[in-house]
């Protein structure tokens, strides 16, 4: 018999992306790409030549493009300064306990809303579907506040938002998208509800639960509303509403214990950056889970 010969393919057949040479085009992309990437990191760069840049280098420089001298003295003013210190400790709470009690709370409500229907689902699922069009105000929201014991406290700022809808409904299009098999076979093998949510369903969910723990962390992190209405004693407020008083008073020049030499504008860039650098450094390692969760929750209605 005749033996076959088999040709061997290339790796990269001609015509595919692999061997296509960079023409004119691609270059045109690469450059508005870069453009739109120096336009978008700019105003963070300019905010950090702004913190590290005297007073007289600030006013008389137009177009800051590189340092001409260099202080810390703003950096160093956030860092003695008590009541920025206190906002820190608060939003550190917030964005532990605070991020823990809501993705409690939001988890299990959306597995049981994902289950099979059971008495008074639909008015339940309802009901919570109306928070996000329809809400009483904010004056009876203030007396229903008053009348708790929540004002002037830090729960205030925690337990009204137990539950956010929208999370909440992502949770659980996430956990209606996985198998009905996997509960049937469970309960076979003896499991409850409990342990088939603890066993099976939640070590399933971690994309999605990265996905609502990373929203609930960023609100947290820049709560400042509640605490701008309901409280009064200032080592309770958050940091973003610290920041927020400070650029809203902040002259030409501040006075700062020490003879460090700072000004408002610096002070306020400085505040800024170091407010947003630990979500700009922990954002990275959630973000391929964030993606997929947030893909993978909102497929299945």
């Amino acid at each position: 018999m005749k033996k076959l010969s088999i040709k061997k393919l290339p790796l990269t057949p001609r015509g595919s992306t692999f061997d296509r040479k960079v023409g004119k085009l691609d270059w045109i992309l690469f450059a508005i790409l870069l453009i739109y990437a120096l336009l978008i990191i700019y105003p963070f760069y300019n905010a950090f030549l702004i913190s590290i840049s005297p007073e007289e280098v600030y006013y008389n420089t137009k177009f800051l493009i590189w340092p001409k001298s260099i202080v810390f003295d703003n950096y160093l003013a956030v860092f003695e300064n008590a009541q920025l210190i206190d906002g820190f400790k608060v939003t550190l709470m917030l964005l532990v306990v605070g991020t823990t009690y809501q993705l409690i709370f939001t988890v299990i409500t959306g597995y049981a809303l994902s289950r099979s229907k059971w008495l008074g689902k639909n008015f339940v699922m309802n009901m919570i579907i109306v928070t996000m069009f329809f809400g009483g105000g904010l004056v009876p929201y203030f007396k229903l506040i008053e009348s708790i014991g929540l004002y002037d406290s830090l729960w205030v700022m925690i337990i009204p938002g137990a539950i956010d809808t929208y999370n909440m409904l992502l949770m659980r299009n996430y956990f209606a998208s996985l198998p009905v098999e996997m509960e049937e076979s469970a309960k076979i093998d003896g499991a409850n509800d409990v342990q088939i949510f603890l066993k099976v369903y939640l070590p399933m969910s971690l994309p999605m639960l990265a996905t609502v723990g990373l929203f609930f962390a960023v609100g947290n992190w820049n709560s400042w509303y509640n605490g701008m209405l309901f409280i009064v004693t200032a080592k309770y407020q958050p940091l973003q509403l610290v920041l927020r008083n400070i650029i809203a008073t902040a002259s030409s020049s501040i006075e700062v214990p020490g003879g460090l030499k700072t000004y408002g504008q610096g002070l306020t860039m400085a505040v800024t950056l170091v407010t947003i650098l630990p979500m700009m450094c922990f954002y990275p390692f959630v973000q391929k889970y964030f993606v997929k969760g947030l893909v993978v929750g909102a497929v299945k209605g």
